[in-house]
């Protein structure tokens, strides 16, 4: 059985109506699809990019830094201001206008995901999380296996489903596979919408292929 995995949508409706249109032709579309946060920011599609993903109650959505700030971002405009209206302005500005952009029902949806799932697929746990499992730490094709294996220890779960560093990789360290899908609507190599397929057998290790709609 095969499952999709997203990432870092960042409101970009096109890129993720894209990838969707090619899930719906590989039959993926109606099994579970893991979406790994990040899914508001700098693209122009907030609100409409969250309506399609509540419209669709087999993704399963975590929250990412940019889904809790623009959530907050009425509460925490000073704070946010401060903190990143000299220093990164291009951060500051797009909290601002997506969360003007977004409705109060989108607003509350963002604040209360979760910063962390576990699903079983075909009888494999799954753990899927912004960042790293049980903390803060954005993973990358730089982050080293011993520091992977330190990772581990952080959950039971044999696959960790992961993003925010918009690195597409697939590892497999510590008796877990490591899956970053790579961002879809925000990539930062050769502006390919990015997104994982997950394949599980019975009998055979879990897989994972990086795919790509460019």
């Amino acid at each position: 059985m095969q499952y999709a995995i997203l990432s870092d949508i960042h409101a970009h409706l096109p890129a993720l109506q894209a990838v969707w249109s090619r899930l719906e032709a590989a039959g993926l579309a109606d099994r579970p699809v893991l979406n790994a946060g990040d899914s508001v920011g700098y693209g122009t599609d907030p609100e409409a990019c969250v309506r399609f993903l509540r419209g669709h109650s087999n993704i399963i959505t975590v929250k990412g830094n940019y889904d809790k700030n623009v959530a907050l971002f009425p509460k925490r405009e000073a704070t946010y201001r401060l903190k990143w209206g000299l220093l990164r302005p291009e951060k500051f500005g797009t909290l601002r206008e997506s969360s003007a952009a977004i409705t109060d029902e989108t607003r509350h949806w963002l604040s209360d995901l979760p910063a962390e799932v576990s699903v079983t697929l075909d009888t494999v746990q799954v753990v899927m999380s912004h960042y790293s499992p049980g903390s803060k730490e954005g993973i990358g094709t730089w982050t080293p296996d011993s520091r992977l294996k330190e990772l581990a220890k952080n959950t039971k779960a044999k696959i960790v489903v992961c993003g925010h560093t918009h690195t597409p990789f697939v590892r497999r360290v510590g008796g877990i596979l490591w899956i970053n899908p790579g961002s879809l609507g925000l990539p930062r190599d050769d502006g390919a919408f990015r997104y994982a397929v997950l394949t599980l057998e019975p009998g055979l290790p879990p897989s994972a292929e990086l795919r790509f709609v460019g």
